[in-house]
């Protein structure tokens, strides 16, 4: 119980550190998005280029977004029309930045600009230095942040419950399974090749605690005071007589384990 809680405020700080962070990149703001639209002006450039080499007369978007697609479907299915509309996103005076949130057409566009990946491009095209866009100062960044912040707290805080409302729910109700490990069960992730094999089992935390086996001598205690049985036993796959703290089935064999009697105990533990 005490690794679940464990396990549960780990989960806690996770969500906590994701939700604060993106929420301050969203305060914030990135230049990714103003470099997602440069990229995509870049590759169009390129390819209506191209297509003017091989003789085609003034392409048009729909031409240039075609031959884009086929390049980009070539590792990412895409098609023309979507890459379309990002360019006539991109050409909008009124239009600032273009979000592609396809990391593998960002990719593909970034190859086909030479570049081995989107890293590349943004090193080969610095921003700061064409004053493409205004370089806002962290203290006027902070400054608008704490005042979002201030302005929506009480909307940030109920969605911040919601989620970790949620989050907690699906921790707690969460299918957790347990695997037989020589004398006792312990808690493991899910492996479907173990399920396949019959070693996973569903989760019992009664078996976690009171199901062990013991090496049974003469001085095991083998009943309660009112006389029940406290220990059962069964055979292994080899055939060796195992001593249990409960009832239940064979790990190893799956058949179920008898009561200990004294006539047991006299013959195979203590004659």
């Amino acid at each position: 119980m005490e690794s679940g809680w464990k396990g549960f405020g780990k989960l806690l700080e996770n969500y906590f550190r994701i939700f604060s962070t993106q929420f301050f990149v969203i305060l914030i703001g990135s230049n990714t998005d103003f470099m997602h639209k440069k990229l995509l002006l870049d590759a169009f450039g390129k390819v209506r280029k191209e297509l003017e080499q091989e003789g085609v007369s003034s392409p048009s978007k729909t031409r240039c977004a075609e031959e884009l697609s086929i390049i980009v479907s070539k590792s990412f299915s895409y098609s023309e029309r979507r890459l379309r509309d990002f360019y006539n996103s991109a050409i909008n005076p009124d239009c600032e930045k273009v979000n592609i949130p396809q990391e593998e057409v960002v990719l593909a566009l970034a190859n086909y600009l030479n570049c081995t990946d989107f890293k590349e491009y943004l090193a080969k095209n610095p921003i700061n230095k064409e004053k493409e866009i205004p370089v806002i100062s962290p203290t006027t960044q902070l400054q608008s942040s704490v005042g979002f912040l201030n302005k929506n707290k009480v909307t940030l805080i109920v969605i911040f419950l919601f989620a970790l409302g949620i989050g907690s729910y699906f921790y707690i109700t969460r299918q957790r399974w347990m695997e037989w490990q020589d004398t006792h069960y312990v808690e493991v992730p899910f492996d479907s090749k173990k399920l396949n094999e019959g070693t996973l089992k569903f989760y019992k935390e009664e078996r976690i605690e009171n199901f062990k086996r013991i090496i049974a001598n003469c001085s095991t205690q083998y009943f309660r005071k009112d006389g029940e049985v406290q220990i059962w036993y069964g055979k292994n796959k080899e055939g060796i007589l195992q001593y249990f703290t409960s009832y239940g089935l064979h790990p190893e064999t799956g058949k179920t384990l008898k009561p200990i009697t004294t006539y047991m105990i006299r013959k195979y533990i203590c004659p």
